[in-house]
């Protein structure tokens, strides 16, 4: 599919991995719509150095803002043809001592609203979706059990939607590795971190949107779950 004049969603699209998925599609040719959630400045930053872009904000953990969002793309453009599930919410804590909110909040971001954005989209002719999962999805990860949990729904809804709503709708997901560093991860634990990588690096944001761009771009692929991780997976 070439990506010239498509309309495309990026999920909190101000920042780090959102942002380089938000350049990336811009350079296909696509117009962007930038979302965020309180990172305003940024989004507009974005969306300033895009041939074509926009911005919208909306709290995707309520109903009612998914649905508010989804209006003022339709409103913008008439249309929705790429949807970029990214917006996340990421939290470490020991499950003991997890707050009920935290599980609340993570699985609301993370999996209910990319599944509600696909809903409401589904009218404005979206053709392809791609869901910014993640290597925790399958790989356990101490202290990260409400994180893990969502993502590895997000991978289940991704083959799901991409069962039932074929053949309209393309539903495909990138699971990256680590590409930036959470800010309170040590010196020691970014160094084990890079041990257990084959390729002996992390990644950048740059490598998952090339895939994301990827997906978009090939018609024939849909329930696919990409690793963009320096072979991480594999151990």
């Amino acid at each position: 599919m070439d990506l010239a004049g498509k309309v495309a969603l990026v999920t909190g699209g101000a920042r780090r991995v959102g942002r380089a998925i938000a350049f990336e599609l811009s350079r296909a040719g696509a117009q962007l719509v930038i979302h965020f959630h309180e990172s305003r400045a940024e989004a507009a930053a974005v969306a300033a150095k895009l041939a074509t872009g926009s911005i919208v904000q909306a709290d995707l953990r309520d109903a009612a803002a998914c649905r508010a969002l989804i209006d003022a793309v339709h409103a913008q453009h008439g249309r929705l043809d790429l949807l970029i599930n990214n917006a996340a919410d990421y939290r470490r804590a020991p499950f003991a001592y997890e707050e009920e909110a935290a599980w609340s909040e993570q699985l609301a971001l993370n999996l209910v609203a990319p599944a509600r954005l696909v809903r409401l989209a589904l009218p404005l002719g979206i053709s392809s979706v791609v869901n910014i999962v993640d290597v925790a999805a399958w790989q356990p990860w101490k202290h990260h059990a409400a994180y893990a949990a969502s993502k590895a729904g997000l991978v289940q809804l991704t083959r799901n939607l991409a069962l039932e709503l074929a053949p309209s709708v393309r539903v495909n997901a990138v699971a990256p590795g680590t590409v930036v560093f959470p800010p309170d991860f040590s010196d020691g634990e970014q160094d084990a971190i890079i041990r257990r990588i084959p390729l002996e690096r992390i990644g950048d944001p740059a490598d998952v949107a090339r895939a994301v761009r990827f997906l978009c771009s090939e018609d024939y692929l849909t329930g696919v779950v990409l690793p963009v991780d320096g072979g991480a997976h594999l151990r």
